[in-house]
């Protein structure tokens, strides 16, 4: 079963930890900061395996770096922004497959917010 973790960020954004039930590995949506990021990491006791980026907005991407640094994750996010901390460039019809978190995910491009964002 797919657990989604909702993580209050600054004054009115959310950043979200993806795991499967009994699985300790996850992936994380759009750290925009870390600090809250790595207490949920701690508090639940799971292993950051990747992280997936939806644009390039700073509220999206400011703990990127950080969260590479205590954990080594992996970053995907959008080919068509200039993200300098991404591993894999993902675009439409892109699948994403983190074995480790025994999760899957399909990238859909959904522009309007940023001209290259990413649903997963």
């Amino acid at each position: 079963m797919l657990n989604i973790i909702r993580i209050p960020a600054f004054d009115d954004n959310y950043i979200w930890l993806v795991h499967q039930q009994g699985n300790q590995n996850c992936a994380v949506v759009d750290p925009g900061d870390s600090e809250p990021v790595l207490e949920a990491l701690q508090k639940h006791q799971l292993n950051l395996e990747s992280i997936l980026i939806t644009h390039h907005h700073p509220d999206h991407i400011g703990g990127v770096q950080e969260l590479v640094s205590a954990t080594k994750a992996s970053v995907y996010g959008p080919a068509n922004e200039d993200i300098s901390e991404l591993d894999y460039k993902v675009a439409e019809g892109s699948e994403v497959t983190l074995d480790k978190s025994a999760l899957n995910f399909s990238v859909i491009e959904v522009p309007g917010h940023t001209r290259g964002h990413l649903a997963y």
